[in-house]
């Protein structure tokens, strides 16, 4: 995946580069476009290479609903199979301050991870307080927990679950997306490896298979009146930050 031009940004999230604040918050509200934060961290050495948006309530929230932007720093080499980002959220409602998430993206199957709070915590940065050192700061102290993100990657790879930790995982990962449970979904079928580069007994592997059909859908399963469906994509970025984050931490637990 190449690295985004500013067209390309356009097109898979306009709000990012919206230049005047929503007609809903209060004049103290101080507006920085996102933008600006992401040509800063290209000073940086951090690239936009992948985006989208919520899908706004009404046509007037267009401008401002929110978004998820993943850049890549060239100088950050491969972690295994995966390279290190540094995911961006906001919105310009009043209703979000910046967010930046360590994130990695797995290279065989294009699927991005946001890890847990747990193992690289999350950074706020209110727009009142906005400033290119801290930008600096933020990022220097996340490329100084890559070291941290490769100890743990191949504590994943070294950890080998037997047929029944699996089915225990996998039970425990549907959680992570429906609290209450969802038993039309087959465990089995969960498990099953997309491609052959997943085929394995380790965490990693068992992780990375459970996490893209959790996230990017396509898992077909019978309802409730026996009709076949696939589950759909997580596309709320709340949701997606929040489901990735929470099997981070089930995965963490299995070391």
């Amino acid at each position: 995946m190449a690295l985004l031009t500013d067209k390309e940004l356009m097109e898979l999230a306009p709000s990012v580069f919206t230049t005047k604040k929503s007609k809903k918050v209060s004049d103290k509200y101080s507006f920085i476009p996102t933008i600006n934060v992401i040509n800063d961290m290209r000073k940086l050495g951090w690239e936009v290479f992948n985006a989208s948006q919520q899908k706004p309530r009404s046509v007037d929230d267009i401008p401002h609903t929110k978004h998820l932007v993943r850049l890549r720093n060239s100088t950050i080499g491969l972690i295994n199979d995966s390279v290190p980002e540094i995911v961006l959220t906001n919105s310009h409602d009043g209703r979000n301050a910046f967010k930046l998430h360590a994130g990695l993206f797995r290279l065989v199957c294009s699927n991005g991870m946001v890890i847990a709070d747990t193992t690289i915590d999350n950074i706020r940065i209110k727009h009142q307080w906005y400033d290119f050192d801290d930008i600096k700061v933020i990022t220097d102290t996340m490329v100084n927990k890559v070291p941290e993100m490769i100890k743990k990657m191949n504590l994943l790879n070294n950890v080998i679950l037997s047929d029944d930790e699996q089915i225990e995982f996998a039970e425990k990962a549907i959680v992570t997306r429906w609290p209450k449970g969802n038993e039309s979904i087959n465990v089995e079928d969960l498990l099953s490896p997309i491609r052959k580069e997943d085929r394995g007994d380790d965490l990693w592997r068992i992780f990375n298979v459970i996490q893209e059909k959790l996230v990017k859908g396509g898992l077909v399963f019978n309802n409730k009146k026996e009709k076949m469906q696939k589950i759909r994509p997580v596309t709320n970025i709340d949701r997606h930050v929040t489901i990735n984050k929470d099997l981070w931490e089930l995965t963490e637990a299995y070391v």
